[in-house]
């Protein structure tokens, strides 16, 4: 480290390099299908008759194909579901693949699914749910060892597998023999990442969330007593200079359900929604773990994937030219010669600016080329193998005499990708006030994002209430009822709001200064819910949101 970092220390806990490398493939795709597909269930209850299992035209090779047309350099697929029903031809249960009319017995999704990974020369993981509700053995004993059996077939009998994903549904209050199943996946596949468990295995984390998003401050440094029990307010945040570094995957599905339901099919997430799943996920230092769901054919259905790629397309546009290559940069110190501000704008991860020992703070001066078309999307990247150092930053255009705040941030970690207003600009500012050791920046980026220009996304960029500096937000105990004053009287006619799980029934009041009266109510039938109402609301300076379940541990509301 003396001779590849110029003898800077790290700052808190550290990726390994398995983790590093999953950082860098920033979007994976997930594949729920099993029995449930054909149930119409989300979690089978283990008792399902195998022989509705029969996807008439899998065309297993063809999901790997499409996915990797948009961009998912890594595919997750649901070997075995909580039904315990498995995908490949397991010794140790008689629930399986090889008790269906699929191929009249002789089918193995496993196989099919990790052989087409190596044809696209995608990264494979399998995901096998701890919880089993088939099995006779589960909540006993037995069961751990039952289980390492089924993860031996799937770690041996498969060729290279990069991950392992354990879901803790159902095992809350189970005890399991989680150093056994450890020590198999080490044993069999060095390089692959174990996703869930305790610590010290687990080497991927839940976000807290399946709605999308990872917090506004994120770090992947973790304490290990955020695991004890499930606290998902942490899982969402982590802590800088935390023990232990742990990333989290951002799972998502494209649709309503994990797996296929045939009502779902005018629900499914636009590319637009996507892209904002990539901004709340990969933007905010975690990976991006999307679920495409094969119908009972066995096939994406092609909605799912063109959004998708659609999706895709647009992020790799704006990834693909930095417009500060060309552009004047001073920073105000530098570690050593090796080590200067030009080296964070090379697009190279080996090369990093560092800040001088004895810095608690960085500016960065950027001045744009005549020529340089209008921007709105800033990106910022750690070094992260000295660690997570970055609290908060800010960007400011210098063109007008009095600087211009175009965003404040908080984390950075291995990315952070923010969008700002459009504009031209000539001369702008970034100051790191936050470094809790001296800053060690990896990446800097001014580039262009193709906004949506319909009616809906305009609302959304407006000015938001519920963040003006005189807004007050106070969210309940059991986190139903979010109240919002504003601080002042203002017109809107837009209320928007994530929630933790769709299917929840809304209701939307306004304050006259008297009573509350509702303005709206509904069904969500996703984890955002957008409300443009019939008329402007002028009068009120405070409304209320009521929801049946928990909104999102840390609620993202808009009131335009």
């Amino acid at each position: 480290m003396q001779n590849k970092y110029f003898g800077i220390e790290p700052f808190g806990a550290t990726p390994s390099k398995r983790q590093l490398n999953h950082f860098k493939m920033s979007k994976k795709a997930f594949i729920h299908f099993g029995i449930n597909t054909f149930s119409n269930k989300e979690w089978g209850d283990g008792k399902e008759d195998k022989e509705i299992f029969n996807p008439t035209n899998a065309d297993v090779r063809g999901w790997i194909k499409d996915l990797k047309d948009a961009g998912f350099e890594m595919v997750i697929l649901t070997a075995k579901h909580h039904d315990g029903f498995c995908l490949w031809p397991s010794k140790y249960t008689e629930h399986t693949v090889k008790n269906t009319p699929y191929k009249n017995g002789e089918g193995d999704i496993v196989k099919e699914f990790t052989d087409a990974c190596r044809e696209f020369n995608v990264k494979a993981g399998i995901y096998v749910s701890p919880w089993d509700r088939n099995s006779e053995y589960w909540g006993k004993d037995e069961y751990s060892v039952y289980f390492a059996n089924q993860l031996e077939e799937i770690v041996t009998e498969y060729g290279r597998i990069d991950e392992i994903w354990w879901d803790g549904a159902g095992s809350q209050d189970t005890k399991y023999d989680w150093g056994l199943w450890a020590y198999i996946v080490r044993e069999h596949q060095p390089e692959a990442v174990m996703f869930g468990g305790p610590p010290p295995y687990i080497e991927m984390r839940w976000v807290g969330n399946e709605a999308g998003f990872a917090g506004r401050t994120h770090y992947a440094s973790i304490d290990s007593s955020a695991f004890d029990g499930c606290d998902r307010n942490l899982l969402n945040s982590g802590r800088i200079g935390a023990e232990l570094y742990i990333p989290a995957e951002v799972d998502v599905s494209v649709r309503p359900g994990w797996f296929y339901h045939v009502d779902q099919d005018d629900k499914v997430k636009s590319s637009r929604k996507i892209d904002d799943i990539w901004f709340r996920s990969v933007g905010n230092n975690a990976i991006m773990l999307l679920n495409f769901p094969p119908d009972r054919t066995g096939n994406l259905v092609r909605t799912d994937v063109n959004n998708a790629i659609e999706s895709h397309k647009r992020i790799s546009n704006m990834l693909s030219t930095n417009f500060i290559l060309g552009a004047k940069v001073s920073a105000d110190s530098k570690y050593c010669g090796e080590t200067e501000i030009c080296k964070a704008y090379l697009d190279d991860d080996e090369l990093f600016y560092a800040t001088a020992s004895d810095k608690n703070c960085a500016v960065i001066d950027i001045t744009l080329p005549d020529s340089t078309p209008s921007i709105n999307t800033l990106m910022l990247g750690e070094k992260i193998e000295l660690g997570e150092r970055i609290t908060s930053f800010k960007l400011e255009c210098l063109d007008s005499g009095e600087p211009k705040t175009l965003y404040d941030g908080t984390s950075v970690g291995y990315l952070r990708a923010v969008t700002f207003d459009r504009g031209e600009y000539k001369k702008l500012r970034l100051t790191i006030q936050g470094i809790t050791a001296p800053l060690t920046l990896r990446k800097l980026s001014l580039n262009s994002y193709e906004e949506d220009n319909s009616e809906e996304a305009i609302s959304l960029r407006r000015l938001n209430l519920a963040t003006l500096e005189t807004a007050q937000i106070e969210i309940s105990d059991d986190r139903k009822t979010a109240d919002i004053r504003f601080g002042g009287i203002y017109p809107f006619d837009t209320v928007c709001f994530n929630v933790y799980w769709a299917g929840g029934d809304y209701k939307i009041s306004a304050f006259d200064g008297t009573n509350y009266y509702v303005i709206a109510e509904g069904r969500a039938i996703d984890h955002f819910v957008h409300v443009k109402l019939d008329s402007k609301i002028e009068g009120s300076y405070q409304i209320k949101i009521e929801y049946t379940k928990p909104l999102s541990q840390e609620p993202d509301i808009k009131v335009m």
